[in-house]
């Protein structure tokens, strides 16, 4: 009896907290009757997703289009129910850099001031201010070192289905708009148990190196990074090194847009589950499962259509990928294993 009475307790200071809190989040009851943890704020939920660029115009003061939609640009904008967001924008037919090594582009200033404005990406939280019909991205990293800790604000429009975001206006009252459309999620019936512990963001933890035959070798960490895996089957990718510096002018030199791409990684497309088990941080061979991370676009170009195999190991809270062994400049065959903490709400 005395169960019950504390039962109703608990469930009336619940309701009536979020009364006083302006509804923003949901309580729901589980099948057994028993409170459960609120639900995604409401002025988040219309977000949440995944989201695929679809074009982006620039139009003066009265609305007028002021030159042809911007068509040559991919990209995914994806919103997590936890409160966290990832960009990720590139220009089509980007030329890979002409020198490569252990599997990436590696550019000459020249070629990285090329490409730098070919290329967008930043993460963080976001939050929403529905009387000014406002979305604020809270930046943790971006691939431009001065973005980092700025609060990009873009007024939003729901038009049709498509989410149409709008940056500030620019000194001659003209104003891009970019419009998104919406991924729908993977069907049911193709959602396995590993798809549901995926789905959501996580951050970098930790990473290490050690050779196939068991010695450690030493792996340069990142200050901060993200995966995000959306419900539709889309992912992305942003992993940012120490020690950056903003650019001295508002554009780079070729010295620094190098610095730039050279301390920032960045990808994003379809993935794929490829369940098999295994110990993935153990030395030697094993039968392990693997994502397939799908690259439509990524930072170093030549990575474009390339698809990245991550064999993996999951739990509630963490995420361990390794990428499959190479061979460094010591002729050592090397095992990277990347372990990712899982982002509650913000």
């Amino acid at each position: 009896m005395t169960f019950r009475y504390l039962y109703l307790f608990l469930v009336t200071a619940v309701v009536g907290t979020w009364a006083c809190n302006g509804g923003e989040s949901v309580v729901e009851s589980n099948e057994e009757g028993g409170a459960v943890a609120p639900s995604v704020p409401r002025n988040r939920q219309p977000f949440v997703g995944a989201w695929s660029l679809k074009r982006i115009e620039r139009r003066n003061v009265e609305g007028e289009l002021l030159e042809p939609p911007t068509d040559d640009r991919v990209g995914y904008l994806i919103y997590d129910e936890a409160g966290y967001m990832g960009v990720t924008l590139m220009r089509l037919n980007r030329s890979p850099h002409a020198m490569e090594v252990e599997g990436r582009g590696q550019p000459t200033p020249e070629e990285a001031l090329q490409d730098y404005s070919a290329y967008t990406s930043y993460f963080g939280r976001f939050t929403v201010n529905e009387e000014e019909n406002m979305v604020i991205h809270h930046l943790e990293g971006s691939l431009n070192p001065g973005g980092a800790g700025s609060d990009y604000e873009r007024l939003y429009d729901f038009t049709g289905g498509d989410l149409v975001l709008k940056p500030p206006m620019r000194g001659d009252g003209s104003q891009s708009l970019l419009t998104w459309e919406k991924l729908p999620d993977l069907d049911e019936v193709d959602v396995s148990e590993t798809h549901r512990k995926l789905f959501g963001v996580f951050r970098v933890e930790s990473v290490t190196r050690h050779t196939t035959d068991g010695y450690e070798v030493e792996a340069e960490q990142y200050e901060t990074a993200y995966l995000l895996y959306a419900r539709s089957g889309h992912m992305s990718v942003h992993l940012m090194r120490p020690n950056r510096r903003p650019f001295v002018a508002g554009q780079p030199t070729a010295d620094e847009a190098l610095h730039a791409k050279l301390s920032y990684g960045s990808y994003f497309g379809p993935f794929s589950v490829h369940e098999i088990a295994g110990c993935i941080s153990c030395p030697g061979p094993r039968d392990q499962g693997y994502l397939l991370h799908h690259r439509v676009g990524s930072e170093d170009p030549s990575a474009n259509g390339v698809d990245a195999r991550r064999y993996y190991e999951l739990s509630d809270t963490h995420l361990t990928l390794r990428p499959p062994v190479r061979t460094d400049e010591q002729g050592r065959q090397v095992i990277s294993v990347i372990r990712w903490i899982r982002l509650g709400p913000s």
